[in-house]
């Protein structure tokens, strides 16, 4: 008996040696805790965004796209390449200085800088130049229209907290951009706009990864109708490898030394957690 009890904590022991580490790791518990086991060097994930606007409830302009990638560092995202189109716009001839609102627009962000090509960035550069270096964008702006940022651990804990119901991995409720605003750190929003209410759905995986955003914020202008924005947000390749570099420098030109004045990067930006 002795010697079977023996034989049975070594084949126990052995077993629990040779069984790799990782099998004995903790799933995460939650969204928050999935999205900091991301933030590894060398890393990232793809993002594909549609952004859609209306005037008492008819269609504004064209339909915004983004897509792109995410690269992490060990505190969140440090660089993105990104394109950004308008698809159903106003019909305008090729000549038009307006067409340039209407095309292809990337940009790279990484190491401090943003780049810019194409679009309104693409006019009247210097011979040999493809690129703008935009002065005083901030780094790893995601530079789309999503009002959640889910990348600030403080933002995605506060939504996931206040959300009203949570069915099938679906998180939904609504936030003041005020209380959006305090919990990345921002200050009170003046007048009104703090008050603007953006209901939310946020959907995770299995792995408690978030995989879908989708916000929606109506302003009221009085006499001039009720706009409301509806950004739909995609993440996938979730730890995919991703490497993002600065375009060759013989291709850019800083944007302070344009003869013509270049536009500053979107109005509507969500920087990534620092």
């Amino acid at each position: 008996m002795r010697r079977l009890i023996a034989a049975t904590a070594l084949t126990v022991s052995a077993v629990a040696v040779a069984t790799p580490a990782f099998a004995f790791s903790a799933a995460p518990k939650n969204p928050v805790e999935a999205l900091k086991k991301q933030f590894v060097a060398g890393k990232g994930v793809k993002v594909s965004e549609t952004t859609t606007m209306l005037t008492d409830g008819k269609p504004t302009g064209g339909v915004g796209r983004m897509t792109g990638v995410l690269a992490f560092g060990k505190k969140g995202v440090v660089a993105s390449d990104l394109t950004r189109r308008t698809k159903g716009g106003p019909k305008v001839s090729d000549d038009d200085e307006f067409a340039a609102l209407f095309s292809p627009t990337r940009y790279i962000s990484v190491n401090g800088q943003t780049y810019a090509k194409g679009g309104l960035y693409g006019r009247d550069l210097p011979e040999g130049k493809k690129w703008v270096r935009v002065v005083g964008a901030p780094d790893a702006t995601l530079s789309g229209s999503q009002l959640i940022n889910i990348f600030d651990g403080s933002v995605l804990k506060t939504v996931l907290k206040g959300a009203k119901s949570v069915r099938g991995g679906v998180y939904k409720g609504a936030i003041s951009l005020n209380d959006l605003s305090r919990a990345s750190g921002g200050v009170k929003l003046p007048g009104k706009i703090g008050k603007v209410k953006v209901a939310y759905a946020i959907t995770v995986n299995s792995k408690q990864l978030v995989t879908r955003v989708t916000s929606v914020a109506k302003l009221d202008f009085g006499l001039l109708g009720v706009m409301s924005m509806t950004a739909d947000t995609r993440f996938s390749d979730w730890g995919s490898k991703v490497t993002i570099t600065a375009p060759p420098e013989e291709e850019v030109v800083d944007a302070a030394d344009l003869d013509t004045e270049v536009p500053e990067l979107p109005s509507v930006l969500t920087e990534a957690a620092s």
